[in-house]
């Protein structure tokens, strides 16, 4: 029953808001998840693009610097090894990424250089980059490694005069370079690296990927034409980036921006692990309180009931108790009034075997003796009699209650002197343990007495004959009540017999020795008193009588 009460208070008050919280909560984290993971890619996105103009404007300098020269000096002029020299310092100086300086005729031939390497008079007429820069007048090379087998890349611009075509070509420092597309820094793990359309390493990439080398996921990389693009992918290596990449518009390379997932999206991780800590530990936190609560309602719920139950039982027996009441009263009147005749009729008997004894001078002694103990038993059960009917006519009638202040400190000891000798002969120890300075009852100190009488009485027979016997009289303030409690280790009330203790001559002991009256006219004086008395018992391990009784109230 408990457990189904608790279950019960636990899905319809707990349970269920706490469903609707945890899908509001949820419903906020998967929102809050959505916007900070556009977040990422925003600021993945953004320093792509930002990189790549980046890269677009330097090599877009770098283009307008030789345009610059084609258009100041005509081919006569730069094959003056001395005016080239003094021209590509001038170079180096506005930007120290120039390596070398070139001029070149129209069949390819190179007709002056300035550099570390020795390479005027060498034909470069078939060479890839030379016939792309005849072809479309700008050409900006991948990374190769040519004559001088180091790799490079070069600026070549096309000029036209006079009918006949003539070049100049640039090379710019990879090392110099390559720390431009590396400078860029992203959580722990944020890189930038370019590649040319095939795949292959523009620049050096911090995480593995040498220049000239081919990128093992480029076929994986989902790319746009014109803007930045952002796509997640797993790596050969298992691990999972994110990237974003666009292409840029001087060259035909592609600037990437690359992270890992768990670098990119640590922060949204470290909020959702708090919030799931916060969603568990929360939850958890609820349902223990909750537990702990629809264990206390039930608990309340299961004493209400248990309460109930009670009142129920003295409802019923306070109607039992007032029909035999009604019943009792003209059943004692009409068992009295025979008694009465047959005290008188005894009285007469007792008057007429004195006469016959005087008439007699040596009358029958054993006929005598035989008729007196006839005569003497009448007398014994005539009186029996009475104190049964008497006992059913206190019980049934309202007898005059006189209040007045009892003080059980004293009260209760009186009453155990009273049956103490008794007790002593059958092995039984009273315990008082009585609250000092308590303070006294309005009772009526008569009826009080043959309540406790009673219990004390009721206590001793069911201790009889057992080891370490003991009545245990306790008394302690609670509120406006003074509870007495009398306890004992005796043999116990069975549960079928609980019901039925208050009932008039309902008894436990052998015929003749209890008239079932005892426990019915002490519910009743307590009752009158304005006390209530309760009972707990086991069987084999005791009972005890609880009385409260009212402190200071008439």
């Amino acid at each position: 029953m408990d457990k189904q009460v608790r279950k019960m208070i636990l899905v319809r008050v707990l349970l269920v808001p706490f469903l609707i919280v945890l899908a509001v909560y949820g419903t906020l984290v998967y929102y809050f998840s959505a916007y900070a993971a556009r977040q990422v890619r925003a600021e993945l996105v953004r320093v792509a693009a930002d990189h790549r103009t980046l890269i677009d404007r330097f090599l877009e300098e770098r283009v307008a610097d030789i345009r610059f020269i084609v258009s100041s000096y005509d081919m006569e002029t730069l094959q003056d090894p001395q005016r080239l020299t003094r021209i590509f310092r001038n170079l180096q100086a506005a930007s120290t990424v120039f390596f070398d300086l070139g001029v070149f005729d129209a069949e390819g031939k190179h007709l002056a250089y300035v550099g570390p390497y020795d390479l005027t008079g060498k034909d470069y007429g078939q060479e890839p980059w030379f016939v792309a820069v005849r072809d479309k007048g700008i050409f900006i090379s991948d990374e190769f490694l040519g004559y001088r087998n180091i790799p490079h890349f070069i600026i070549a611009i096309r000029k036209q005069a006079g009918g006949k075509n003539w070049y100049i070509r640039t090379t710019i420092d990879t090392f110099a370079f390559n720390d431009l597309v590396e400078n860029i820094r992203i959580g722990k793990t944020g890189e930038a690296y370019l590649v040319n359309t095939k795949g292959v390493f523009q620049s050096d990439r911090r995480s593995g990927g040498r220049l000239m080398a081919t990128d093992p996921d480029f076929d994986r990389y989902v790319l746009d034409r014109d803007e930045v693009s952002f796509f997640s992918i797993r790596t050969v290596d298992g691990r999972k980036f994110v990237y974003a990449a666009g292409p840029l518009k001087q060259a035909g390379w592609v600037m990437v921006v690359r992270q890992t997932a768990a670098d990119a999206y640590a922060d949204l991780t470290f909020a959702v692990i708090i919030s799931l800590i916060m969603i568990i530990g929360g939850g958890a936190i609820v349902l223990v309180m909750g537990f702990i609560q629809a264990s206390a309602i039930a608990g309340r719920l299961k004493l209400a009931d248990m309460e109930k139950q009670q009142m129920k039982t003295q409802l019923v027996i306070a109607g039992k108790l007032a029909e035999v009441g009604e019943m009792s009263t003209g059943l004692a009147h009409e068992i009295n009034n025979p008694l009465q005749v047959m005290k008188s009729e005894l009285a007469m008997i007792n008057v007429v075997m004195s006469d016959i004894a005087e008439k007699q001078n040596q009358p029958d002694p054993e006929d005598f003796k035989a008729l007196d103990e006839s005569v003497r038993q009448i007398a014994i059960q005539i009186e029996r009699c009475a104190k049964i009917t008497q006992g059913l006519l206190r019980f049934a009638r309202k007898s005059e209650i006189v209040l007045q202040p009892v003080n059980i400190g004293t009260f209760i000891p009186e009453v155990v002197g009273m049956v103490e000798q008794r007790a002593g002969v059958e092995n039984i120890r009273i315990i008082q343990e009585l609250q000092d300075g308590a303070p006294p009852v309005m009772s009526d100190p008569n009826q009080l007495q043959q309540v406790f009488l009673n219990l004390f009485n009721n206590a001793m027979y069911a201790l009889k004959g057992k080891t370490g016997a003991e009545i245990r009289v306790r008394s302690l303030r609670e509120g406006n009540d003074l509870v007495i409690t009398v306890a004992d280790n005796g043999c116990g009330i069975t549960p079928e017999d609980m019901e039925k203790i208050y009932l008039p001559f309902f008894t436990t002991k052998p015929v003749g020795q209890g008239t079932g009256l005892g426990l019915s006219t002490v519910y009743g004086i307590i009752e009158g008193l304005g006390g209530r008395i309760t009972v707990e018992s086991e069987v084999n391990a005791g009972t005890v009588f609880t009385i409260r009784l009212p402190i200071g109230r008439t």
